[in-house]
Order: structure tokens, then sequence, then C-alpha cells
């Protein structure tokens, strides 16, 4: 996926992995705004994305879902290369180049990822997380339209890494447009399930995305890569998954 594809999606998968809530109350000082975002998003969701990604589900074998979410991923591969230089990793940054290379090739442009089985972990790194290693503060919580769950931080950060996105540059807008969408309902299909638990199981679905979003960015920071594993392996490693 990238950087902002179905992001109300990832936030609501890491509050199911996360375990027990971590309250980020403080964080959240636009509250109103931010709870009339939400409910625009999450109403565009159930009446729009929703109703469309059951019907692409329908339609498309899910081994060919996971396929295109694999080439998706891949082509945010690079991204994941230059945040983990600038946050002085070189070591994770050198292994992205190499599973960029091998899926690219190998793994017939990404759609496959043989890379995983040749021990070429994947790196969830962006240039929100970047900021934050070299210390600018998070900012209080935000809930940004179409896009979701963010923080001050965090959307610089995309503004930056959209930037690092060589497609911007050289494909037609419609063609740059369309894909994201298409990535979007992909993604959405993958998790239909998980996301309609999710809705039935929060007392108060804005609090359970909004905590769950923090979490997971937190343990991303802190490189706590257990905290997150469950997550990133439903999202980003389905074929591991039991098949629906």
């Amino acid at each position: 996926m990238t950087m902002r594809t179905a992001s109300l999606v990832i936030a609501l998968l890491a509050a199911l992995c996360a375990g027990p809530a971590w309250a980020e109350e403080d964080n959240d000082p636009w509250e109103g705004f931010n709870r009339a975002m939400f409910s625009f998003n999450d109403g565009l969701d159930r009446w729009v994305l929703e109703p469309v990604a059951k019907g692409y589900d329908f339609i498309t074998p899910t081994p060919l879902e996971h396929c295109f979410s694999n080439f998706f991923q891949n082509l945010r591969v690079p991204i994941n290369g230059v945040n983990g230089l600038l946050q002085g990793k070189p070591v994770n940054a050198a292994s992205d180049l190499g599973r960029f290379t091998v899926n690219t090739t190998l793994g017939l442009a990404g759609f496959l990822d043989p890379a995983t089985y040749f021990g070429l972990v994947r790196h969830d790194e962006d240039f929100g997380q970047t900021l934050g290693v070299w210390g600018v503060p998070n900012g209080p919580y935000l809930v940004i339209p179409l896009m979701g769950p963010s923080t001050v931080r965090d959307t610089g950060g995309v503004v930056v890494d959209s930037m690092m996105t060589p497609g911007w540059y050289y494909l037609d807008a419609a063609v740059t447009v369309g894909s994201r969408v298409f990535d979007t309902i992909n993604a959405r299909a993958l998790v239909l399930e998980d996301v309609q638990n999710a809705r039935n199981a929060a007392l108060d679905f804005y609090s359970f995305v909004r905590n769950g979003y923090l979490q997971r960015r937190r343990a991303l920071l802190l490189d706590e890569k257990d905290a997150t594993r469950e997550i990133d392996d439903s999202l980003y490693f389905p074929d591991e998954q039991p098949q629906r």
C-alpha cells in the first residue's frame, strides 16, 4: 500500500492487534473536529468503499488480491529505504534495497514476494518516523478527511514521502490517482471481516481507532517490531495467512 492508502483499515487492525488500549486523550485537543471528520470518513467507508470492496472481492480471487497488495507494497520499499538511511539504519536500508531488487525481478514486478523467503524482511519506515527520530514532537492527533488518522508530525511526513514517490513526476495524474483508488479498494477487500468485527466490538469506535493508530505509531518509532508483527503479517504477507 502507499503511504496513506486505507489508513482507517490499518488503524482498525492495529487496535485489534495491540492488546490493552493505550489511552492518548491528552494528545487529542481537537477532538470535536476530529470526531466530525471521523464520522465523515466512516460514513464514506460504510456507504461507498465497503460496498465497492465487497463487489470487487466477489469477482476477484483472493490470491490475486494478495498479488496486487504485494505489488503496491513493493512500490513503497524505496521510500522505506531512504527513511531508514535518514534514521541512521543503513543495514535496514540495504535490506530494503535487496528486497526491492529481488521482488521486482524474481517477483515479477513485485506481484510475488520471494524476498521474504530469502530473509529480506520488510521495514516499515516513513518520514513521520524520521521526524520523530530527529526529535520532532508528535503533536496533536488529527483526523484528515479521506485520509484518516494522523498527527501533526505524521501529516508533514506524508507530504515529504509523497514528494519522494517517483510516479507523481512521470505518470499522468489520472493514472496515479486511479492506481491509488484501486490500491485502496483492494486493501479494503482483504480486511472486510476484520473491520466489521472491530466495529461490532468497539464501545466507542472513534477512541478505538485513535488509540490503535497512536499505539502502532509509537511502536514503529521505537522499533517494537513484535508489537506490530501480527498486523504487518496480515496486511503485507497475506499468503502466509489462512485463506478465506
